[in-house]
């Protein structure tokens, strides 16, 4: 696990998705998703009466916006490039991609990138941490899921990918990482 410093994107990729369409990506991670739906059926029952809740999840440093619901064991995603897209929300839950993909695959923590404000969320913290249990509980690899989706070509996806991932998590978390001391920066001095 990581400290719960934030990793973003280069700002060249965060630009280039402006210009990409979202169709095409939504179908990728509906197909992902539903793959997961069908191998971790667990996952719905452990999301129980939160299953029902609409989900925003806010890419901080990418240009698009993802709507989840988890209705009859089945996920639905939708993209947007605005939340103004989607008035009816119960959670909106903002963070990089970097750091939500790693929150994903169980290799950041949560209640650190919470605590070090580089994940905030907003509305129902039940339903976020009904959400963080059944992903965890379903250890689920969204970049294998994502993968498997090219057939034949799947494992150099994979291994690709996650190797892209890996250097740009570490590109950003060495001596230009912000202090973890939360005491930094406040007047002292400090109670004991």
């Amino acid at each position: 696990m990581t400290q719960g410093t934030a990793r973003q994107l280069p700002p060249i990729v965060a630009r280039i998705t402006k210009f990409l369409p979202l169709a095409p990506l939504e179908r990728l991670i509906s197909r992902a998703a539903d793959q997961i739906a069908t191998e971790h059926p667990e996952f719905f029952e452990r999301l129980d009466d939160y299953a029902n809740k609409s989900y925003i999840v806010v890419p901080t440093d990418l240009d698009w916006i993802a709507a989840l619901s988890f209705c009859n064991n089945h996920v639905q995603i939708r993209l947007a490039r605005s939340l103004a897209a989607f008035p009816n929300r119960d959670v909106t839950i903002k963070a990089p991609i970097l750091s939500l993909l790693s929150l994903m695959d169980g290799k950041e923590d949560g209640d650190a990138l919470f605590f070090s404000r580089d994940l905030t969320i907003e509305g129902d913290t039940e339903a976020v941490l009904a959400l963080r249990n059944a992903l965890d509980d379903a250890e689920v690899d969204f970049l294998y899921q994502c993968a498997q989706i090219m057939g034949p070509l799947s494992k150099p996806v994979e291994t690709g990918a996650k190797t892209l991932l890996d250097k740009l998590r570490t590109q950003k978390s060495g001596s230009s990482a912000p202090s973890m001391d939360p005491m930094d920066g406040m007047p002292g001095p400090y109670p004991s």
